[in-house]
């Protein structure tokens, strides 16, 4: 540290002008402010250097008006060319690149690293850091090879001239532009612990780094050391008085509630985030928390907050890809999940996809295919896990997207996911009786014998608490002397151990499938949840429920009595999964949706008309006659099945799609 750092309290203009870079990024940012802001223009127009200093000190918690005043200032009274514009044109650089203006910052960071001698060290370093930024945000391959070798040649000049806090955040700059925005995880984390460990608890600019590694450690789940750096960050904050951490970690802290599925945290850490609006929120910053608050919103529920987010956000910058991001997103979950493939599609073409979001984008679009009724959701679904396990574990996608995720992994399974199938159960064991019947474990089938073992596991099946030795014995052989029945189940058990491992234990004078994930109990729990759930949620559950069903339980097995009870049961709830979709898709203006809920509905309950009114009213409001009538047609032709006179709404929907009812 130089001598003059020593000094006591009574600085001036020229006092901080004979410091170099490194030292007055040491000197404290009141010091700079009470000497600087407070100066006549004579004084610092022989000692123009100081506004450098005190813009460079504004940087950290992005004081942008008062950085931008200093250097306004500076242009006013310092020579038009020369060195300390030149460093002054390179500050200007990285601030418009900070807002996601490109062209022009590329070009004067181009120009200075053309035209500085040698000698100007500081200039060079700023606009190679400038340069770096911008073709870290272009995004594409190419410039993000060259933004990681440009920044980390300007960490070297940094170090070089001392100026270790610039040292330590372009290194994080690199980290999280470069690595952590093309899906290298572990790189990026990397990056910002050694940048934090360059930037001290004495540094102001520490805590906007240490929100963003938990947004790494968030990915993980790693909730308590997500809490542990974002506490620090807020202690860092209120020592600095920076707003910008301050929001940042409220931010952070919503989006860890929305993972956890807690609405009311999400909106209140959302409130406190927009409390400590400040220079952050009039720059990209403020366009991507908007949009991503609108995502957090509409992942816990709160659909009209999330759509107010989305309006201010597209008010504001319609063009932002976070903010297209959120409208795919919000159509995907809760709108028009034809318009959310199309959304979906036009952000996979985007120059600016982020890898580390990859995964996220298939996930949507396998959602809203199932919504849809598209028949690719499943293998959507396993291609975003495999593209979560390309970021380091396929896990990511499940603390990332818990709802979705979880709606989805069976399909994901049943498309051939072997991950899925571990994430289903951890016991490696999975069951299906939905649409087919098949046991395996650890994605591998298990090899059953046919016969009466594989009769058992089905009829176990579907008794989470498993039954009496004696009720499967009158389940499989209700004429069958008792004794030779329990020969013969003694003898089932064994084959099936010997050939199958331990898939039915055996618990006193009861029998169970050893821990599995079974498909018939995902679903008929999954579907009391929706059809007990509040009315906000109760759409969503359903649209998870049904993406269970697979086909009708246990369809090789049509006459087994234990297997009717229960089939019909499933069916039934099926069809009230089914009219509640259709509801809450029509009444959102969903009329595909609903219309497609209402056909399935009417596969399995052809002897309700209501159905047939409801769907054609549906493709009434979109304008097509031709398919209402025909659907108005099959109404009438089941009351005629039926024996019973059509309603008058029946004959006044035919009359008004221009049709004739049947003589």
């Amino acid at each position: 540290m130089s001598s003059a750092m020593t000094r006591g309290p009574d600085w001036t203009p020229a006092d901080i002008a004979a410091l170099s870079a490194a030292d007055a990024l040491r000197l404290p940012l009141a010091v700079l402010t009470d000497t600087i802001e407070s100066a006549d223009d004579p004084a610092l127009a022989t000692h123009p250097s100081a506004l450098l200093h005190l813009a460079r000190a504004l940087e950290p918690g992005q004081r942008l008006a008062r950085r931008a005043a200093a250097l306004d200032r500076l242009a006013a009274i310092a020579a038009a060319d020369g060195p300390v514009q030149r460093e002054a044109a390179a500050e200007r650089a990285i601030d418009a690149a900070r807002t996601g203006e490109l062209d022009r910052p590329e070009q004067i960071a181009r120009e200075i690293l053309a035209s500085a001698g040698p000698e100007e060290r500081v200039a060079r370093a700023r606009a190679s850091e400038a340069l770096g930024r911008v073709l870290a945000w272009r995004g594409d391959e190419m410039s993000s090879r060259a933004a990681a070798r440009i920044l980390a040649d300007t960490a070297e000049q940094y170090a070089a001239l001392d100026c270790i806090e610039w040292q330590g955040f372009v290194l994080f700059w690199r980290a999280n532009s470069v690595f952590y925005q093309r899906g290298d995880l572990a790189e990026a984390e990397a990056g910002m612990r050694a940048a934090l460990e360059l930037l001290t608890a004495q540094s102001p600019r520490r805590g906007v780094v240490l929100t963003f590694l938990s947004e790494i450690l968030t990915m993980r789940g790693d909730w308590a050391a997500v809490e542990a750096v974002l506490s620090e960050a807020a202690d860092l904050a209120a020592e600095y008085d920076d707003s910008t951490t301050r929001a940042y970690v409220t931010w952070q802290r919503a989006r860890v509630a929305s993972l956890n599925d807690d609405a009311e945290a999400v909106e209140r850490h959302l409130a406190e985030t927009e409390r400590h609006r400040a220079d952050w929120f009039d720059i990209t910053s403020g366009s991507t928390y908007l949009a991503d608050a609108a995502e957090l919103l509409d992942r816990v529920g709160r659909q009209g907050a999330a759509e107010d987010y989305l309006r201010r956000a597209i008010e504001r910058n319609p063009d932002d890809e976070f903010v297209l991001q959120a409208q795919a997103a919000l159509l995907a979950r809760h709108g028009d999940p034809h318009a959310a493939l199309r959304a979906l599609r036009a952000l996979t073409h985007a120059p600016w996809l982020e890898v580390r979001l990859t995964w996220r984008r298939t996930l949507l679009a396998a959602y809203a295919s199932l919504r849809a009724g598209r028949d690719d959701a499943g293998t959507l679904a396993a291609r975003a896990l495999d593209q979560a396990a390309e970021l380091g574990d396929p896990r990511i996608a499940l603390t990332g997207e818990p709802a979705l995720m979880t709606t989805l992994m069976p399909l994901a399974a049943g498309a051939g996911s072997a991950a899925a199938e571990q994430l289903l159960s951890p016991a490696g064991l999975v069951v299906r009786v939905l649409g087919r019947f098949s046991v395996q474990r650890n994605a591998a089938p298990v090899d059953l014998p046919d016969g009466t073992p594989a009769m058992i596991v089905r009829l176990l099946a579907l008794h989470a608490d498993g039954l009496g030795v004696e009720e499967v014995i009158d389940a499989l052989w209700p004429e069958v002397d008792l004794d030779d029945a329990r020969r013969r189940l003694r003898g089932a058990l064994s084959r099936m151990r010997t050939r199958g491992g331990d898939v039915v234990m055996r618990d006193g004078t009861r029998l169970r499938l050893a821990d599995a994930w079974v498909d018939a109990r995902a679903f008929r729990d999954a579907a009391d949840r929706a059809l007990a759930g509040i009315a906000t949620d109760r759409a969503g559950l359903a649209v998870a429920a049904l993406a269970l069903w697979t086909g009708e339980l246990l369809p090789a097995d049509p006459y087994e009595s234990w297997a009717v009870g229960p089939r019909v049961q499933l069916r039934r709830r099926r069809v009230e999964l089914l009219d509640l979709v259709a509801a809450a898709a029509a009444e959102r203006g969903s009329l595909d949706e609903a219309r497609y809920a209402l056909e399935q509905a009417i596969e399995v309950d052809p002897y309700d008309e209501s159905r047939y009114l409801r769907i054609a009213e549906h493709l009434l409001a979109l304008g097509r006659r031709e398919p209402a009538i025909r659907v108005l047609q099959r109404g009438y032709a089941v009351l005629a099945e039926l024996g019973v006179d059509a309603p008058p709404e029946l004959q006044r929907l035919m009359t008004a799609a221009g049709g004739s009812p049947p003589s």
